[in-house]
């Protein structure tokens, strides 16, 4: 004797849909303890800057000096790396630069040297305005395997140096 089990398809969805919940859980799960591992915080602060010569090996020959203040605080230094125009440049006066730059930092209880790729862009006129991305790529001492991110901006110019404000989020593993 046949047994209609009109109910059938309800029950194989719910079990395909519990093994995939279940599926999902272990992805989470297994991303989880590497986020456990890693304690990210957001910091804020400033910066002065300076263009210095001595020792400087930017392709470009601009490097930069200063002192960071706030949740970061520490000596810097940093070497353009490009400096590009843009097809608008002579209307804005607006210019894109990359560089190289690391802080001697201490952040917290926690003290080693942040290793920064920047990219940004700067207007020569009009105060000088400058916008820069601070990718955080690697730390050393008690900041080793530092990532994140700064975003800062303020002024610049090569002769009379600049200020800058910073937020953005640092993990340290």
């Amino acid at each position: 004797m046949k047994i209609d089990t009109p109910h059938q398809p309800r029950i194989l969805r719910r079990s395909a849909l519990g093994a995939g919940a279940a599926a999902l859980a272990l992805i989470l799960g297994a991303a989880n303890p590497a986020q456990a591992a890693s304690a990210c915080r957001e910091l804020r602060g400033s910066y002065t800057e300076h263009a210095v010569s001595a020792d400087c090996q930017s392709p470009v020959a601009l490097c930069i000096a200063g002192i960071y203040t706030g949740q970061i605080e520490g000596a810097f230094f940093g070497q353009a790396t490009s400096i590009t125009t843009t097809a608008d440049t002579p209307t804005t006066g607006v210019a894109m630069f990359t560089s190289d730059s690391t802080i001697a930092a201490t952040i917290g209880k926690r003290h080693g040297t942040l290793i920064i790729k920047n990219a940004g862009a700067f207007a020569a006129g009009n105060g000088g305005p400058i916008v820069d991305l601070q990718t955080i790529i690697a730390g050393t001492g008690q900041l080793a395997g530092a990532t994140g991110a700064l975003r800062a901006s303020g002024t610049f110019s090569p002769t009379s140096g600049g200020q800058s404000r910073y937020e953005g989020i640092l993990c340290l593993r």
